[in-house]
Order: structure tokens, then C-alpha cells, then sequence
């Protein structure tokens, strides 16, 4: 991704600190999303989905899915900081997915944890995000679920998100697999809705 345009910029290591430590803070909301891999699966559900959102449609349902309550910024300098930083992230994954799927890499393969346990809770948080973000517009997404063949697609991150039972039965390799088979997963969710006639590989 080359683009000039300063909004749609990947945001910096220290972009990315200055964005977490905000998110952990308890300036937010008690149900906000809490950690930048949430938000960065969240954020990429809405990507990669079939439907468009206007900033203000999701923007709100990080602070609180009810749209009720919003962050307590210390001043308007940071509330702006913030916004622009969430919004440019949002632009950058979007931006992405449009110029180059096949480079997407979830955020959670492209930092370091110092462990591995802390690892696996940033895959956690990041498909708990991605489902919060597929349900801005779940009947927009019944599509990809009525289909057996695509419905698999989705399949490791529901897990990976331990909303079921089913991860509870899981191998360390198995969980690992599927870890790294989310990034593909989110390349063939995209062309799912957005490739051209890509649908029809997943039809029988």
C-alpha cells in the first residue's frame, strides 16, 4: 500500500502504544473494546464484510455496542488524537484489503508478545473483536454462514474466540494451526464478498 493520502497511513509502533495505552485506560467505557487487537478485529470485520459503514456507524460501538456512553478524554487535543488514530487505522486495513488482500496480516502477526500466553490472548481479544464486528451487520452476513462451504472460512476465528465450548478440546497444535490460519481466512472472507465471481468457488 503506497497511497500519498496521510489518512490512510499504517500507523507507526508509537502510533500504535499511544492508541493501546488509551484503550486499557480507564478513560473508556467498562464494555469498550479494551485492547488494539480487539479493535484491530473489529475493525477488520467491518472491512472485509458485505456491508459499507460510514465512520459514525462504527466509531460509536467501540466505546459501547449499546451507543450510549463514550470515553472520558482528558482534553479535546486527545479526544481528536485518538480519533484520528483509530480512523486512520480503520483506513489503513480497509485500504489494504482493497489494494493488496493478500498482504493482510492480522495484528497479532505483526508485533511481538513477550510470551506465548500473552500471545494467545491477543488472538483471543482479536477474534472476540471480529465477531463484534460482523454482528454491526449480522443478517448482511447470513449469506457466508447458510453457505456449508464458506461458512468454514469463519470457523477458526469463532473458535479461536472460545465462544463455544469447542476450544476447550483443542491441541496445542491444533490452536496453533488455526492461529495461523486466520489471515488466510480473512484474504478468502474478502473475496467472498468483494471478489469478482469469487462466490461462486465456495457454491456447489
Amino acid at each position: 500500500m503506497n497511497s500519498s493520502d496521510p489518512s490512510m497511513q499504517p500507523l507507526s509502533l508509537d502510533e500504535l502504544s499511544t492508541l493501546e495505552q488509551f484503550l486499557v485506560s480507564e478513560q473508556t467505557p467498562p464494555d469498550a473494546l479494551s485492547s488494539l487487537e480487539m479493535l484491530d478485529g473489529y475493525m477488520t470485520a467491518a472491512a472485509v464484510g458485505p456491508q459499507v459503514f460510514e465512520v459514525d456507524e462504527w466509531y460509536s460501538s467501540i466505546w459501547d455496542q449499546e451507543k450510549k456512553l463514550k470515553p472520558e478524554f482528558s482534553s479535546a487535543e486527545k479526544a481528536e488524537l485518538i480519533g484520528e488514530l483509530i480512523v486512520r487505522h480503520n483506513n489503513s486495513i480497509t485500504q489494504l484489503l482493497s489494494d493488496e488482500p493478500e498482504e493482510f496480516l492480522p495484528i497479532f502477526d505483526r508485533v511481538g508478545y513477550e510470551s506465548d500466553e500473552v500471545r494467545k490472548l491477543a488472538v483471543e481479544e482479536w477474534a472476540m473483536g471480529f465477531i463484534i464486528g460482523m454482528e454491526l451487520a449480522y443478517d448482511a452476513w447470513k449469506p457466508l454462514f447458510d453457505d456449508e462451504e464458506a461458512a468454514v472460512l469463519s470457523m477458526s476465528i469463532f473458535m479461536l474466540s472460545k465462544v463455544s465450548d469447542d476450544f476447550n478440546h483443542l491441541t496445542d497444535n491444533e490452536i496453533s494451526e488455526l492461529t495461523e490460519s486466520v489471515a488466510e481466512s480473512v484474504i478468502c472472507i474478502y473475496s467472498f464478498w468483494h471478489g469478482e465471481g469469487d462466490e461462486d468457488e465456495y457454491d456447489e
